[in-house]
């Protein structure tokens, strides 16, 4: 009898988990239970698998623009997935960009730009600008992007279109990852730029008004109490 973590979701019938003989990632050998990352029947995600890859996707921040496609891969409809990916980066471009093309041409005239050989300037901006351009590099990343969404619609994205292709969860999270790194770079996150935390006002009063619990907004007190006591020592 299996746990129900090691489970198929769907009941397949699976022989009684057991240790076996196996191979570990620093070439040493033991026995261990070897599991199923999905079933080996219906291919339905297993449990365990499930609760590994919500976590990993929580760590990677996946853009919003994709909970569609990440809540069907947790449905374990792979290809589905897949394909509303490559759906969620093409209506995001042409939300930005203003054009009603598609695929590879949206990505070429949304992206492209043109610069004044003579003087270096800027002669056609881009209709979306993943940065400022003003130097080599940055013009280097428009240009690395606009390539990249370019094969990312004439290969992946047409296959699943015009073709159906058995998708495993491997392709499909590959495609959401890839998916989403476009969908951040679109909203100007440029890969130039060094990350670093932008200071913002909060509201605290709202925030302690939406605390339900007495002890965190006891907690929220004495936090702004002691930046305060902090701030008076700094000045």
């Amino acid at each position: 009898m299996r746990r129900k973590e090691y489970a198929c979701p769907n009941g397949c019938s699976l022989p009684p988990r057991r240790k076996q003989l196996r191979e570990y990632s620093d070439g040493t050998y033991g026995f261990d239970f070897y599991d199923f990352t999905f079933c080996p029947c219906c291919g339905s995600l297993m449990p365990y698998s499930l609760k590994k890859l919500k976590g990993f996707f929580e760590v990677y921040n996946i853009h919003t623009a994709l909970s569609d496609a990440v809540q069907l891969i947790y449905k374990s409809e792979f290809e589905s997935a897949a394909r509303e990916a490559f759906i969620a980066v093409e209506n995001y471009l042409k939300k930005k960009s203003g054009l009603d093309s598609h695929g590879f041409d949206l990505a070429t005239r949304a992206l492209s730009f043109e610069i004044d050989k003579q003087t270096g300037e800027i002669k056609r901006s881009p209709l979306i600008a993943i940065n400022d351009l003003k130097n080599e590099s940055e013009r280097n990343e428009q240009d690395g992007i606009r390539y990249m969404l370019m094969g990312f619609f004439q290969g992946p994205r047409n296959l699943y279109q015009h073709n159906h292709i058995g998708s495993g969860v491997s392709n499909s999270i590959s495609v959401i990852i890839e998916a989403s790194f476009f969908l951040h770079l679109l909203d100007g996150h440029s890969i130039t730029q060094n990350g670093r935390w932008i200071p913002e006002k909060m509201d605290y009063r709202e925030i302690f008004q939406k605390m339900p619990k007495r002890i965190d907004r006891w907690k929220l007190i004495h936090l702004l109490k002691k930046r305060a006591c902090r701030s008076k020592k700094n000045h």
